[in-house]
């Protein structure tokens, strides 16, 4: 069965975890065959211990006379649980952190405090990207809305027991202990620290572009973000970079070439040996599939939607405990790779120039015989388990009154469903997320930002930049005025010009066009409050010093949006 036969009215198992929350049986069974459970220590080699922590492992690698870790958490507490399992097994000091991508280097300062004796080795490009916020963005612009995406992806909005509590894929969100990378490698780059001999290789990614695996040749151990213990989640809904299918197939490619003894993950148990070369031949097979079937697919005619149940793995994949649907579902890879090839255009001459979603909301409720008409097959469909053509036509009727109590009821009762049958830990999370939204038991922002001090890391001229994108042309169209901002801290001074609502940053002002008619003055910190929606602009105003044009300042900058907390949220309420 596919994933997309699970929500029209496919009989799922269900099983109830130690946490009450209820879910796909069949996922849950396959997830325990390829992952540790919480808390398990595994020596996987002669000096190398894998420390399970749920939903993430941290390696501990030891040398002569010094310890290198792989991977220090998603927070500075699990830094410091890290620390006190090292220290029950060894006293040496920690000479070198490795990352092994972007997403998991926060407990770094709680194992190795400042840095200093210690190397920070990662991929080029760790540093860039946590300084942009980790998220993985085509444009940066859309930073905030992906982390918001995140939260919901993550299980911050599901309860801690009953039955929409996570049954796993929950990031822990607290402190950063991040330390940048202080030592990046290239691709087949080699290195011995604290005698112990390591190759690294930075050519491929998977769900980033700064992965390192590492090659212990001594042992035969491979470190890595490639082999993961599911289908590899060739899109997330979150949004991200591109993911080829292609690079991560060939890193995978890179890794079994190594033939490795053990293959250690940031997610998956380790496997070994002939075990280890079977489970890398079915995932480098199943991502092969996956792109090759969408392909077949365009080359037939087929759509992004049409793709949604035309790309299947063959059977024996299928079934492999390596490639359940845990991190994300198939149905969702073709359309995103049609997309990547061609664009969003299905090629039906109809397609072009569809009704606006609101217009078509309309016209298909009144086509079904009105509001309680739709309502009505909506709870008819619900009833009888078809419950993507429940969420579809509820749909129609919230976006015409999205504040309607019976409306808002079905259409979180159906996402409520639909959450505790897909066999997708991340799937499961949004539905859950937006189904307590309506019900009033969760409030979700549509953008958050990154606190402050994930910011400042970058340099001024990124976030004023992307200041750019907010201005509203309705409000600036008379305007034409060029403000220049001056970061006392930073010691740099950049322009905005800002020409009848379109606005462009000048990073030097002396390419102005002419002098700045506004001059600000201000410390890093108040501007990136204000960037971040986190101060108000008459806050923002009365902690800077303006020094020209006072009556312009206010209009300048009141003529971009601001996103205020209450009017913020996914679902209104």
């Amino acid at each position: 069965m596919t994933t997309r036969g699970l929500y029209s009215g496919a009989d799922v198992r269900l099983t109830t975890l130690a946490n009450g929350a209820i879910a796909n049986s069949d996922a849950q069974e396959k997830l325990e065959r390829t992952t540790y459970r919480a808390g398990a220590i595994d020596q996987v080699a002669p000096g190398v211990t894998v420390f399970a922590g749920g939903f993430l492992n941290l390696t501990l690698i030891e040398g002569d006379d010094g310890l290198i870790v792989y991977d220090t958490g998603e927070t500075f507490e699990d830094g410091e649980r890290f620390l006190r399992q090292i220290r029950a097994i060894s006293d040496k000091p920690i000479v070198a952190v490795i990352y092994s991508h972007s997403h998991y280097a926060n407990g770094t300062t709680a194992l190795v405090g400042d840095g200093r004796g210690a190397r920070i080795i990662g991929h080029p490009k760790v540093n860039g990207n946590m300084a942009s916020g980790g998220s993985g963005s085509l444009f940066p612009e859309t930073a905030p809305l992906q982390i918001s995406r995140t939260l919901q992806q993550f299980n911050f909005y599901s309860p801690e027991s009953g039955p929409d509590a996570a049954p796993g894929a929950a990031l822990a969100f607290g402190r950063s202990g991040f330390l940048s990378v202080d030592t990046p490698v290239s691709d087949g780059q080699r290195m011995t620290i604290a005698g112990v001999e390591m190759q690294f290789f930075t050519r491929y990614g998977s769900d980033t572009d700064d992965c390192l695996t590492v090659h212990l040749p001594a042992t035969g151990v491979v470190l890595n973000n490639l082999f993961w213990p599911w289908l590899p989640n060739i899109y997330t809904l979150r949004g991200s970079l591109f993911r080829d299918p292609r690079e991560w197939r060939d890193g995978l490619k890179v890794i079994r070439d190594l033939r490795p003894a053990a293959l250690v993950g940031t997610h998956a148990r380790s496997v070994k040996g002939a075990e280890a070369a079977e489970a890398l031949d079915a995932v480098i097979d199943g991502l092969s599939a996956i792109l090759d079937q969408t392909l077949r697919g365009i080359l037939r005619g087929l759509g992004p939607d049409d793709l949604r149940s035309f790309v299947r793995l063959p059977r024996h994949l299928a079934d492999h405990p390596f490639l359940a649907e845990i991190y994300g579902e198939i149905s969702h890879f073709g359309p995103y790779l049609y997309n990547a090839a061609l664009g969003w255009f299905d090629g039906d001459a109809a397609s072009i120039n569809p009704l606006p979603p609101t217009e078509q909301a309309e016209r298909l409720v009144e086509a079904m015989g009105g509001a309680e008409a739709v309502f009505s097959l909506a709870q008819t469909a619900f009833a009888k388990k078809q419950l993507a053509w429940a969420a579809q036509l509820v749909g129609y009727l919230y976006r015409l009154d999205p504040m309607k109590p019976d409306v808002r009821r079905l259409k979180a009762d159906a996402l409520q469903q639909m959450g505790r049958i897909t066999p997708a830990h991340t799937i499961r999370s949004w539905y859950i997320a937006q189904a307590r939204a309506l019900r009033g038991e969760a409030t979700i922002p549509r953008l958050t930002f990154a606190n402050t001090r994930v910011l400042a890391l970058a340099p001024p001229t990124e976030s004023m930049d992307q200041y750019r994108v907010r201005i509203d042309p309705d409000a600036s169209g008379d305007m034409d005025v060029v403000v220049a901002l001056s970061i006392s801290d930073r010691n740099v001074r950049h322009a905005w010009h800002l020409r009848r609502g379109v606005v462009e940053l000048n990073a030097d002002v002396e390419k102005c066009r002419r002098q700045p008619d506004v001059e600000v003055e201000t410390d890093y910190d108040n501007w990136l409050r204000f960037f971040s929606c986190k101060r108000s602009l008459d806050e923002f105003l009365e902690k800077a010093t303006i020094r020209s044009g006072p009556e312009h300042a206010r209009a300048f900058f009141a003529a971009f949006d601001f996103y205020e907390a209450a009017d913020n949220l996914i679902v209104p309420r």
